[in-house]
């Protein structure tokens, strides 16, 4: 029989003496001023620390864990995530752009600034930063993703080291947190990504618009990234021999000065051509734009009844709350195929898994060597990444299976 899972212990108010309150193990503990930031902000420490017990059989008592929210001097942790936080957004930009680190270093720093928000940044050691660890273990990440996050939360530290708001040792206290081992905590572990099963894609294709069939079809056969095959732009294709190459005007390693390199082969081609704009070379192949008023006149060619007065007498609103976009986000293109998958009912899977199904078709037939071709990675034996005979054992390859 399952062990029986216990309730996570409410805030409450004591309200002769207007403090949050919080009973844990049959004892009230007092927080400070009923609903204040400090109060919450203890009262989610002592339930952290209660759940890191609890498999244990131990019980909290008051600890300098526990205590120290307004011990030390100098800025609060508030504020030196105030502060990295505006850094981050103008360090991590590309093409004039937010990165989706910024993302990850927002959702690394929400649970350090939920259990120590008012605490001062130079009180805070290595076990507080193993009970945030902790709360992540807890809202059921991955031990993966908990780690990059913990170092995330680091690489703030070193910064505020940098900039004087913290003192040098506080962010080398941090670096004695040693990361998770596979297998040796509770985090959650993942697979490693495989290729998405053919007849999965197959079942999907009959649900997905024409752009977002052609998106996953091309990236397939092709090997992209799914960022690759959103940020398409007809003038970014060269057509000039009969394997095309796609150069996208942004990518993920650029700001390592690499250049992306995508050959597309006769299938791809063909699938691709009729999205094409070749008078309007700097707009994206794929707009949701366009699917959304190439879907509506599809309806309205297969219409069996007549339009009726009150129909032709409506006007389009002046501001709509969404209106769709000149191209597909990650978001979006993930949506699409999500709800695709759930009506075809088949696993769900993501656009980054039809990358590993190209690597994998590939390297059964060429060989490694033309898998890290085709995918623009390097081996770690290739001096140049993207050398000149490796991308054209790339094009080699597409010309005869893209």
């Amino acid at each position: 029989m399952p062990p029986k899972q216990r309730r996570v212990p409410r805030y409450r108010h004591y309200k002769p003496k207007n403090l949050g309150v919080v009973r844990i193990d049959g004892r009230d503990h007092y927080l400070g001023r009923y609903d204040s930031a400090a109060s919450w902000e203890k009262y989610h420490r002592l339930v952290a620390e209660w759940l890191r017990h609890l498999n244990t059989g131990g019980t909290i008592s008051p600890s300098p864990t526990l205590t120290q929210s307004s011990e030390g001097h100098g800025p609060s942790i508030d504020q030196v995530i105030l502060a990295y936080f505006e850094f981050a957004k103008g360090y991590y930009r590309k093409n004039d752009q937010l990165t989706g680190e910024t993302e990850n270093i927002r959702l690394a720093l929400r649970p350090l600034r939920k259990l120590y928000g008012q605490t001062s940044a130079s009180a805070f050691g290595v076990r507080d930063l193993e009970l945030v660890r902790e709360n992540m273990i807890q809202s059921g990440l991955a031990r993966t993703v908990i780690n990059a996050r913990v170092g995330r939360i680091r690489r703030a530290f070193r910064w505020a080291s940098k900039k004087g708001l913290v003192p040098e040792t506080a962010y080398h206290a941090l670096t004695a947190l040693e990361g998770l081992k596979r297998g040796r905590s509770a985090a959650r572990e993942t697979v490693s990504v495989q290729p998405v099963p053919a007849e999965h894609v197959e079942a999907v294709l009959p649900y997905l618009g024409s752009h977002v069939r052609a998106m996953v079809l091309v990236q397939e056969l092709a090997g992209m990234r799914p960022q690759d095959i959103r940020n398409m732009r007809t003038g970014d294709i060269d057509m000039s021999a009969d394997v095309w190459v796609y150069k996208p005007w942004t990518h993920k390693t650029e700001h390592h000065g690499a250049v992306r390199r995508i050959a597309l082969g006769p299938r791809a081609q063909a699938i691709l051509t009729p999205f094409l704009k070749p008078d309007k070379p700097d707009d994206y192949v794929f707009s949701p734009k366009e699917a959304v008023a190439d879907l509506r006149d599809k309806r309205r060619q297969q219409r069996r009844t007549p339009i009726t007065p009150s129909q032709l007498q409506r006007t389009p609103k002046a501001k709509p709350k969404r209106t769709p976009g000149e191209q597909y986000k990650k978001g979006s293109y993930e949506t699409v195929i999500r709800r695709a998958c759930l009506k075809a009912e088949v696993p769900v899977w993501s656009p980054n898994r039809l990358r590993h199904n190209c690597a994998t078709r590939v390297r059964q037939k060429y060989g490694i060597e033309a898998a890290a071709a085709v995918l623009g990675n390097s081996l770690g034996m290739v001096a140049e990444v993207y050398s000149e005979s490796n991308f054209e054992k790339a094009m080699q390859v597409m010309r005869e299976i893209g």
